[in-house]
């Protein structure tokens, strides 16, 4: 049997009208029901269907079959989503209700103040749906990929309604991208830097090897996590912070590319630098920053965003990059070394500032339409501040004294100074 099979939805409607459970919960609910698929798989083509029609009556079905077109003016709820969102919401027996609000689910028609009070109801219902775990649905392999795609059709546009927001703050900072943000690694000269290169002892080049290696890769994991919460961001319709995004994703690309121009051509003899990548460095950035990020992808929740925002602006950018930044300046500035590496630190860090305070309005924005997640978002920064100072730990726990007078002490003060920082900043 296969999902949305003729087969399929007679064995729905069969357990429907033996479930007492479904009874209870949906005793108050009298409603005509069209779960549509979109976009349109073949076999619904074929019979001419937009999906799954069901009538239910005070705990009953009286009715359930393929949904055609001419149904839809005569039901009161309509519920669109792909078709693999519809077999997860079954298999996993999950809340439609909450799908709904996440944007996972569309109504295209009904209410969802009506929807929410019939929520324990939905839920029952589509517990009676029969889950083919292992099975699939009813779809030609040639065209599976295709049902897999997002309705994306535009309802209206901001920019021929309401108009751009040019004084929101996103837009402000869009400004400053614009007027600050315009650098090219290429243009900065090196020459100078390769020549201080070879008078540095061993040490003193390994942790400047060792600080870029964790720059470099970490500037590259922003540059490839990011696009998930512009998607976010983009399927909110929140055109001002995605304009401000795209010179965020942009920045990062950048900041890419200079730390590896910069190692390949200053620091030439050191080669290896995965080598400083140790077990809590991995755990942040090998895996919690990406699978923050990514999970966006599926979750576009407030919750989800937090997390993505607390994880990638927070501690990676706002708390870690800002003392390594720190520590450049305190080995470079103070002993007038390494132009070239220092004007590229003071670019990013301009870039970085815009990034953190996007940042912080992005979760003061979550926080306050979401007042109840803050408890649970100090739980997950508590354990992401201990991520990082643990990374800072395996930093110089890899040297006996490190070169230029840099102290364990002194990088924790600062990094737990810049989390602190940036709380207050959230009223936490």
């Amino acid at each position: 049997m296969d999902y949305f099979s003729e087969e399929w939805i007679d064995a729905w409607a069969d357990s429907i009208q033996k479930s007492d459970k479904y009874k209870q919960a949906g005793k108050n609910w009298n409603s005509i029901l069209i779960i549509k698929i979109r976009p349109k798989p073949e076999y619904l083509e074929d019979n001419n269907s937009i999906g799954v029609y069901l009538d239910l009556s005070y705990g009953e079905c009286k009715s359930m079959r393929y949904a055609v077109a001419d149904d839809e003016d005569k039901s009161d709820v309509i519920l669109s989503a792909d078709e693999k969102t519809w077999v997860d919401i079954v298999e996993k027996s999950s809340d439609p209700t909450m799908a709904i609000m996440k944007g996972v689910i569309k109504i295209e028609k009904g209410s969802l103040i009506t929807l929410s009070t019939q929520r324990k109801a939905a839920t029952a219902l589509l517990k009676t749906a029969p889950a083919i775990h292992g099975g699939k649905p009813l779809v030609d392999k040639k065209l599976k990929s295709a049902t897999e795609k997002i309705d994306v059709a535009h309802q209206d546009f901001v920019t021929t309604t309401r108009g751009v927001d040019f004084e929101s703050f996103p837009m402000k900072l869009f400004q400053k991208a614009k007027r600050y943000g315009i650098w090219n690694p290429s243009d900065i000269n090196l020459k100078n830097d390769i020549e201080q290169w070879q008078t540095f002892s061993k040490e003193e080049k390994r942790v400047l090897s060792h600080l870029s290696g964790l720059f470099m890769a970490g500037e590259e994991a922003v540059t490839l996590d990011l696009l998930p919460l512009i998607q976010v961001i983009a399927r909110e319709g929140r055109i001002e912070e995605e304009i401000f995004l795209t010179s965020f994703l942009w920045e990062e690309a950048k900041h890419t590319e200079f730390f590896s121009r910069y190692v390949q051509t200053v620091m030439i003899d050191h080669s290896d630098f995965e080598k400083f990548h140790k077990p809590m460095y991995k755990i942040l950035f090998y895996e919690k920053l990406p699978a923050a990020l990514h999970n966006l992808s599926t979750d576009n929740s407030p919750d989800a965003q937090l997390r993505a925002a607390g994880t990638y602006n927070l501690i990676v950018e706002g708390t870690l990059a800002e003392t390594g930044y720190e520590a450049f300046s305190k080995m470079l500035y103070e002993n007038n070394l390494l132009p070239g590496l220092q004007e590229g630190i003071q670019k990013l860090k301009q870039d970085e500032s815009r990034h953190i305070a996007y940042g912080l309005y992005l979760i003061n924005r979550l926080l306050h339409d979401n007042p109840k997640l803050a408890d649970n978002f100090e739980k997950q920064l508590e354990e992401l501040l201990y991520d990082a100072t643990n990374v800072i730990n395996e930093i110089f726990a890899q040297y006996d004294k490190v070169p230029f007078g840099l102290k364990l002490d002194w990088f924790l003060d600062h990094a737990i100074k810049q989390f602190q920082h940036r709380i207050a900043k959230l009223n936490l």
